[in-house]
């Protein structure tokens, strides 16, 4: 402090006054700047004011901010939040048109979804023609092995049996619910994309289920350099504090690691003639492919990295709408004992739920798609970026803006649900009794040519565990408890707070 009280005897007025006019100066550029590059074209949709650097205040990252900005500003919403152009679509019809153009097929380029660490997307954050190919590769791939097809529901049987004999490990006293929720989920694709399946309570499948879900959480830390560009400029050992990327390049190395394995593995007893999974005709592709220089579609590290987008979002997305439904069912019995009622009526004990059933379980199919109606796997969907400059709803959407659904918010908006807050899953019960979705207002998988690869999977899997789990258990808070259905904080995603239950055997 002395030394700088010393400086500034020593200098000049001249010196010190032109010192203050060029700070002066460059803090108006800045700001001229900012306001500048945030400055809307003609024509473009209404949204909260834009400050200079930090933009708009709000990201919409929950239901009732969306439902906030919806209410005040209409369908279409402008947020600017530091250097980006967000645009907020919440209108059902509004949704499918945008998500159907051409032009809305790009994701950001953003580094969180560099998911692995190495500078490139896995499939889920691809662009052009490699994610096109890619994407029409996986998912011909995922149906020919059975994806959707009643075929796999014996796989499904299988775990959801040995799901049911762990979960009675836990019954009649406070817990969480089971971690093998997680792994019988996976085992099921990746039994289709690697031909694997692992014990329940395997320490190193557990290991790094548990690094997808810590990043799941710090996913607010992972993202603001990349919703804040000028972030980046901060120095270099401050940046990578501030924003885990030392914790998220580390854990990055050891998921990468695990996906070599395999697919090495999978090379050393590969046989063309005889393809097992999704890998093996990723392998046999790459062979075709390797004496055409001038294709870059198919490379082993591609595999790596799309493997890992399959395993990520082939556990969560499933795992964690059973968990709502373990909550939701939890805090409203009345629903859960009528569920069980007719799972008794129609199946009985002696056997699991299948697919023959499912057609006559219209409250269970209710039950279930009201809870995916109050927890999408993601409010908002994985964001896309428009290529060119659209029109959505009338309003101009600029050349590389950022679009998003309001999933959450459409699915709770009162002009598609009456009491839209409400848990009743009689809204998906019509007059005859029988299990109808509506036609609008409902997308929790996301709507267009980028929706969820696995979507088919997802909706077999949620049935015939959830089937399965509600025939032999019944779920309760402990006593003198109530159960939480807020979500955990992670920008963009529906994620269940952890939290004692009550399981009781039915059996």
């Amino acid at each position: 402090m002395e030394d700088s009280r010393r400086f500034l005897r020593l200098m000049p007025l001249e010196s010190f006054a032109r010192m203050i006019t060029e700070i002066f100066l460059f803090l108006v550029v800045v700001v001229l700047l900012f306001l500048l590059r945030n400055k809307e074209p003609p024509g473009a949709p209404p949204g909260p004011t834009r400050w200079p650097i930090i933009g708009s205040f709000s990201l919409a990252s929950n239901v009732k901010d969306q439902l906030a900005l919806i209410d005040k500003y209409g369908d279409v919403v402008s947020l600017g939040v530091g250097g980006r152009n967000f645009i907020m679509v919440s209108n059902y019809k509004l949704a499918k048109e945008a998500f159907s153009k051409t032009e809305m097929n790009d994701r950001p380029g953003w580094r969180v979804m560099e998911h692995l660490g190495d500078g490139k997307p896995g499939i889920i954050g691809r662009n052009g023609d490699s994610w096109r190919i890619s994407r029409r590769f996986h998912l011909r791939n995922l149906r020919d092995l059975g994806m959707g097809k009643s075929y796999l529901a014996d796989a499904i049987h299988r775990e959801a049996k040995l799901l049911v004999e762990d979960i009675r490990n836990y019954t009649d006293k406070p817990t969480h619910f089971p971690q093998s929720i997680n792994v019988a989920v996976l085992n099921v694709i990746w039994q289709l994309v690697a031909s694997r399946r692992y014990d329940l309570h395997e320490a190193k499948i557990l290991e790094l289920l548990a690094l997808i879900k810590e990043f799941q959480k710090n996913a607010k830390f992972v993202l603001l350099p990349d919703i804040f560009p000028w972030l980046n400029y901060l120095p270099n050992v401050l940046f990578k504090r501030l924003f885990k990327y030392d914790w998220r390049e580390k854990n990055s190395v050891r998921a990468k690691a695990f996906m070599k394995e395999i697919v090495d593995d999978h090379k050393t007893n590969f046989d063309p003639n005889n393809p097992r999974d999704v890998i093996d005709n990723y392998l046999i592709e790459l062979d075709k492919q390797k004496n055409e220089t001038d294709s870059e579609v198919f490379s082993e590290d591609d595999l790596i990295r799309d493997i890992f987008d399959l395993f990520a979002a082939g556990f969560d997305t499933t795992s964690s709408t059973i968990r709502w439904a373990s909550l939701y069912l939890a805090s409203h019995p009345e629903v859960q004992k009528k569920v069980q009622r007719e799972l008794d009526d129609v199946v009985g004990r002696d056997t699991l739920p299948s697919l023959l059933h499912r057609p006559r379980l219209h409250y269970l199919e209710a039950t279930l798609h009201e809870v995916l109606r109050l927890a999408p796997p993601a409010i908002s969907g994985a964001p896309r970026m428009s290529a060119d400059d659209v029109h959505i709803g009338g309003y101009l959407i600029s050349k590389g803006s950022t679009v998003f659904a309001t999933i959450g918010a459409i699915q709770q908006d009162n002009r598609y649900w009456e009491q839209p807050e409400k848990f009743y899953p009689e809204r998906f019960i019509d007059e005859s009794g029988n299990f109808s979705v509506p036609k609008e207002g409902f997308l929790p998988f996301s709507v267009g040519k980028r929706s969820c690869i696995g979507e088919a999977l997802a909706r077999m899997e949620l049935y015939l565990f959830a089937a399965a789990l509600l025939q032999n258990f019944s779920f309760a808070p402990p006593e003198g408890c109530q159960i939480n259905l807020d979500p955990l904080d992670a920008p963009g995603m529906m994620l269940p707070r952890e939290q004692d239950l009550i399981i009781t055997s039915r059996t």
